[in-house]
């Protein structure tokens, strides 16, 4: 068959030799039916008839040499047939190529695929393994299958997870699978639990862990605005405290110093007139059973401990005066030897001399302000009356 569609020339084939070799046997070729570039029969009906008839007799003597002669399965490297074996002939279908080529061989040696229906003991090229599988499904059945392992909704569905809830360790044996889940996957994951209050939970697909990741962002957002709102609470809590119970606090304690100190003195007026030898009346005896708890309370080991307390503190201040003045008249000493010295003083030595004066006198007074509150706490512990202070106050100042 040309290019142009010549109808009804027969053509004897030459041996040619392919690109790595060709065929021993020279092919013959049948009498084709020669078509157009477009593919137009130009033969009649009795032609293929003959050509039917050709057919099948070509096969059955193909059956007949597979069922006499073990058919050799030998190669070249790249599908040749052996040189000894003859290749059956085959005939042109109608029809032809576009460049008029023929097309019972092969150019490049490339083992054609076996055809349905013919028997022989020839196997599949490409191996037994697909055979060994089994039937396969259908591409229908194939996309269902697929469909379904991606659907969440499916129970075959291959993206599925089990995450944990916490709940109350109490409450877990109320809990289980659902009727779409497998009970014992259920369990399985509910024995890998990380802690005593977990309880397994089915996700399917990426929507479930999107849902999740929302609850849980949710939940984290609760909690920051309560822990603000804890802060926000305890800010005000702290402020009240510092304004009105720090307040309240320290006018209780004034007014229970003040107390204290009438309590003392109607203590002792009422001794006084009990030394005298009058009758008390009732209200008096509850007065004087108020008085001696309040002795008691007066006598407290506590109170011992904040006595003595004073007392140090006292000592510490005596021994600190003590050392200032030692200081002060070292001081003094040495300006009385450097003024009977005859060279004169240097001017720096003046300055610092009268700073180390300024710093004394400093902590002088502060001593002395220590004193005085020392003395006024332990006037007030023992109940001294002010007169008795202001008197106290005079005889340490002729003292001094």
């Amino acid at each position: 068959m040309s290019l142009f569609g010549n109808l009804g020339q027969s053509q004897q084939q030459q041996p040619q030799g392919g690109l790595f070799g060709s065929t021993n046997q020279p092919q013959q070729q049948q009498p084709t039916l020669g078509g157009s570039l477009f593919g137009g029969l130009g033969g009649s009906q009795q032609q293929q008839q003959q050509q039917q008839q050709q057919q099948q007799q070509q096969q059955q003597q193909q059956q007949q040499q597979q069922s006499q002669q073990p058919q050799q399965q030998t190669s070249s490297l790249f599908g040749r047939p052996p040189p000894n074996q003859q290749q059956p002939q085959q005939p042109q279908q109608p029809g032809g190529s576009f460049f008029g080529a023929s097309q019972a061989g092969s150019t490049w040696g490339v083992r054609p695929l076996p055809k349905l229906g013919q028997g022989g003991k020839e196997s599949w090229p490409y191996g037994s393994d697909m055979a060994s599988r089994g039937p396969e499904k259908s591409i229908p059945d194939q996309m269902t299958t697929l469909a379904e392992k991606w659907s969440p909704n499916h129970p075959n569905c291959a993206f599925t997870n089990y995450f944990y809830n916490q709940v109350h360790p109490d409450q877990v044996p109320y809990y289980g699978p659902s009727a779409d889940e497998d009970r014992h996957k259920w369990e399985a994951a509910l024995a890998r639990k990380p802690g005593p209050g977990s309880i397994p939970v089915l996700g399917r697909g990426f929507g479930a862990i999107a849902e999740r990741l929302s609850i849980q962002s949710r939940s984290a957002t609760a909690l920051q605005a309560r822990l603000h709102e804890i802060n926000d609470a305890l800010v005000a809590l702290m402020q009240k405290h510092e304004l009105e119970v720090s307040v309240r606090t320290q006018e209780a304690r004034r007014r229970h110093g003040v107390l204290a100190q009438r309590t003392l003195a109607l203590a002792t007026k009422v001794q006084v007139l009990r030394n005298r030898g009058y009758a008390m009346e009732a209200p008096e005896e509850q007065l004087k059973l108020k008085l001696a708890e309040l002795e008691r309370l007066a006598f407290d080991p506590a109170l011992t401990g904040t006595q003595e307390e004073i007392w140090a503190r006292m000592s510490a201040v005596r021994a600190r005066a003590t050392r200032l003045q030692a200081d002060v008249a070292k001081m003094a000493r040495g300006n009385e030897e450097k003024e009977e010295a005859p060279e004169g003083i240097d001017e720096e030595i003046m300055i610092k001399l009268e700073k180390a004066l300024k710093n004394c006198d400093a902590h002088i007074d502060q001593l002395k302000k220590e004193l005085e509150l020392l003395t006024k706490d332990f006037n007030a512990w023992l109940g001294l009356p002010e007169e008795d202070k202001d008197k106290d106050k005079k005889e340490e100042d002729k003292g001094k």
